[in-house]
């Protein structure tokens, strides 16, 4: 039983997450590499044409460089578009004749991506898009009308092929979810509960063990009060199962958010910056650019998934592998290293104490999870040792304040001298807990003579 010095809030049953989850939110960076076949023909117009197979020419293709890149830049899971829009497969599916095997660069590219992944410690996934113009195209009956059906045996027979084949796989995003299986949609739910359990779902729907749910923009941005539960959003006028982008502290179903964002610029960019094209180079996000967007994704409980884009040869460009490499050590520099933490809850509340100053520029808050989150307020405060002279040791001074913290909540306070910060929960369910408190920042060069009240 956690003591409990805050305003108690009951309520029952609270979601709760799986380990798998869990273990999840801690990895907090993963990219997504978004590989296509538009990217050598990127004139086609894929709602009226079907780009040929022969275009695929990746001659200098290098997965390790994709995924090197990657850990640089502090990834540690990846993603790969199996099958994006264009209905082309990265692998020799056996279920139609639209892939890599019957190219002229007829490499098993989620093989060497699986590989690669393994070979430098990242957890591998796929992306798997459940439309394409060419699935329309040959799931086709007698009339005319699209074949739901064979369009379903094939997307299952694929996922079980990209299971059993390549897996264990970490990840699937089924971009734009899921059609219901009462809305004439494949059995997804029972299929993985059969061949791969604890694959977390992206996209997924009731009876899938780990979803995840869309932050609701593609810019690297969380909602400020970004809550792990949400509640499933169906019925005739949503086929799709999913679940809202903001959450809720009561809602049923654990499913936090996964942010995505490209590396290039989402509106001056080609294809929303998501597919590579040379002319863009220039519109490649800075690694400073990455960094604001993990404080409001990773910062905002939610993890952050970058975009990456393979060019003609099969290779993550040089623009694109500096920015990477910068944003991994931004993060590293910033937030690696920690002036000081706290990991015993006293009262309600962690603190963290100095006897020289420090000057903070950010400061980290994570809760136990692991029985639900349950920290619905929360207020960071600081004092200086002159307080503890004047006023004893209850004077603390509030500087921020919010409502969730989740996995972690990271407060940017700009350059903020002090002694002491706390973090304390003003309410919450029964045995909501802090898990750590971290401060970063510099020592400074002068010190303020006055011990502390004990």
């Amino acid at each position: 039983m956690v003591e409990q010095d805050y305003r108690v809030i009951d309520h029952e049953p609270v979601a709760r997450p799986t380990q798998q989850i869990l273990d999840w939110s801690d990895r907090e960076i993963g990219v997504l590499i978004h590989y296509d076949i538009e990217v050598f023909d990127p004139d086609a117009d894929l709602n009226t044409e079907q780009v040929p197979a022969d275009k695929w020419r990746p001659l200098q293709l290098d997965t390790d460089q994709w995924i090197r890149t990657a850990k640089e830049a502090g990834a540690t899971y990846a993603l790969l578009t199996a099958k994006h829009l264009s209905g082309f497969c990265l692998w020799p599916t056996g279920q139609h004749p639209y892939h890599v095997g019957n190219a002229p660069v007829n490499t098993d590219v989620i093989g060497e991506f699986f590989s690669s992944c393994r070979k430098y410690g990242l957890k591998p996934g796929v992306y798997f898009g459940l439309f394409s113009k060419y699935m329309e195209k040959i799931c086709r009956n007698a009339d005319g009308s699209i074949d739901q059906e064979m369009m379903n045996r094939i997307y299952m027979k694929q996922i079980e092929e990209i299971v059993i084949h390549y897996g264990p796989v970490y990840e699937i995003w089924f971009d734009g979810g899921i059609l219901r299986p009462e809305c004439g949609g494949p059995d997804m739910p029972g299929l993985l509960q059969r061949i791969s359990p604890d694959t977390i779902c992206f996209g997924g729907e009731p009876g899938m063990s780990n979803v995840l749910r869309w932050s609701g923009s593609e810019q690297g941005v969380a909602v400020p009060e970004c809550w792990s539960a949400a509640h499933w959003i169906d019925g005739p006028d949503h086929p799709h199962v999913t679940t809202d982008s903001y959450g809720a502290p009561a809602d049923p179903v654990w499913a936090p958010v996964e942010v995505d964002m490209p590396p290039r610029d989402v509106i001056y960019a080609w294809q929303g910056g998501w597919m590579y094209r040379k002319e863009d180079d220039d519109k490649t996000y800075s690694g400073e650019y990455l960094f604001s967007r993990y404080l409001t994704s990773v910062g905002r409980n939610a993890n952050l998934l970058l975009g990456m884009l393979p060019d003609q040869t099969g290779r993550i460009s040089e623009d694109q592998v500096a920015s990477f490499t910068e944003f991994g050590r931004l993060v590293r520099e910033r937030l690696g290293r920690p002036a000081g933490e706290a990991t015993e809850q006293q009262q309600g509340s962690m603190a963290v104490f100095f006897n020289y100053p420090v000057d903070v520029s950010y400061i980290s808050a994570e809760e136990d999870q692991s029985d639900g989150q349950r920290i619905l307020e929360w207020v960071l405060e600081t004092r200086w040792p002159d307080d503890w002279c004047r006023n004893g040791d209850d004077h603390w001074i509030p500087i921020a304040q919010g409502q969730s913290i989740g996995h972690k909540r990271i407060i940017s306070i700009g350059h903020l001298i002090g002694y002491a910060f706390r973090v304390r929960i003003v309410s919450g369910y029964p045995n909501a807990k802090l898990k750590r408190v971290r401060v970063y920042g510099k020592p400074q060069q002068y010190t303020v003579y006055c011990e502390r009240k004990v």
